[in-house]
């Protein structure tokens, strides 16, 4: 009767194989370090500040228009409280950024308007304009391309004082001079965004005594 043998597993892994395994590990701590380093850049951070134009913006309406590395500040010029002493109004606010180039993320201007149609703004004449719908009592309109700018306008009956004659509309114009590698259609959408945030908080401030009817959110955005 033949004896059974006892085959026995090797115990220790050979050298090589260590060798194999070691090289295998490298490789992928180097492949998993580029990796990370895509989208891993400790050295890069923004710093936003927490509100902005009048107290009426903040970080989730600016936020997109950052990028990933940079510091900017706010700066307010004139008030979006009435009465208008002068029956004009004229206020701006900026983000923008730290540093030797100042250049602004982010420009808002609030003024009267005595015309009806805004296309004939300065700051949009040359531009090819795309409507944007912000409801029934407002009219929008955005440039081409990144920078925008983007303009909406409708009629507030605001209180002026001393007498002064008040201007039938109001026109805030969104803009933007350095906004890095953001794409095209988030600049866009942020600049609708904070356009009928600050056309609501000025129709409530001044206030439009005809209270406009402006949209919970604004309507579709040409994406460029």
């Amino acid at each position: 009767m033949a004896s059974l043998r006892s085959e026995h597993l090797p115990t220790e892994v050979p050298r090589h194989r260590w060798r194999l395994l070691g090289w295998g590990l490298v490789v992928a701590l180097v492949v998993g370090a580029g990796v990370t380093g895509l989208w891993w850049r400790p050295w890069q951070s923004v710093a936003l500040p927490k509100s902005a134009c009048w107290g009426e913006l903040g970080p989730a309406d600016y936020g997109a228009l950052a990028g990933d590395d940079g510091a900017a500040k706010a700066a307010d010029r004139g008030s979006i409280d009435g009465p208008v002493a002068t029956g004009v109004v004229l206020a701006n606010c900026r983000l923008m950024w730290s540093g030797g180039h100042r250049a602004n993320m982010l420009t808002v201007a609030v003024g009267s308007a005595d015309d009806s149609d805004g296309t004939e703004d300065p700051r949009l004449l040359g531009s090819t304009l795309q409507a944007v719908d912000f409801g029934p009592d407002a009219k929008g309109w955005i440039a081409r391309g990144a920078g925008g700018p983007l303009a909406v306008q409708f009629a507030c009956g605001y209180r002026s004082g001393g007498g002064a004659k008040a201007s039938p509309y109001l026109r805030i114009v969104v803009s933007g001079d350095d906004l890095g590698d953001t794409s095209t259609a988030q600049v866009r959408s942020a600049y609708a965004g904070i356009a009928l945030k600050v056309a609501k908080a000025v129709a409530h401030r001044l206030p439009c005594g005809n209270e406009p009817r402006l949209p919970a959110q604004p309507g579709f955005v040409p994406p460029g």
